[in-house]
């Protein structure tokens, strides 16, 4: 079965709206001095989804288990990171976000929001009222999609139609 008549117009503005999106908040709103993109990435998700094994989380972010690996040692070196034990098997450890780890990241989202409060000034009353609905709106379905976005490609793939019973 094909998409719906307009589908591809729909993906497109879609991933223009992302694209816009993570484009300012790479370029304008992110304080980029302490952390690469990728570490941020790493750990956010440790943050997101609680402490989780390396080759987990290697897998999860498509790079080498040696990549991870480096990146996590840096981390640690920084003290935003810490490997606990397993408490499902005594010879792996996880990776968790230290206290250090969170207050940065608090500390990052925090600038984030103050510049984009400053931002935001630059817009007309019914242009910061639409974005702030529309935010509202998207915030829930964007976080089906960051979810959803965890799954295997081959699980996706193999069930057309709603995901959200396959990907839990």
């Amino acid at each position: 079965m094909g998409n719906p008549p307009g589908d591809e117009d729909a993906f497109d503005y879609v991933g223009e709206f992302l694209d816009q999106a993570l484009d300012l908040t790479a370029r304008f709103l992110s304080d980029r001095a302490e952390l690469s993109a990728s570490a941020a990435f790493v750990l956010n998700r440790v943050c997101r989804e609680g402490p989780v094994r390396l080759t987990t989380l290697a897998a999860k972010e498509a790079v080498s288990q040696p990549s991870m690996t480096q990146l996590i040692q840096r981390l640690e070196r920084l003290g935003f990171v810490t490997r606990l034990p397993d408490p499902d098997d005594g010879r792996a450890t996880l990776i968790g976000v230290t206290p250090h780890g969170q207050t940065m990241l608090d500390d990052r989202k925090r600038v984030r929001r103050e510049r984009l409060a400053v931002l935001m000034t630059t817009l007309t009353p019914d242009e910061s009222c639409a974005l702030q609905v529309s935010a509202r709106v998207a915030y829930p379905v964007l976080c089906q999609l960051t979810e959803n976005a965890d799954c295997s490609p081959e699980v996706l793939a193999t069930q057309p139609g709603d995901q959200r019973e396959v990907c839990q």
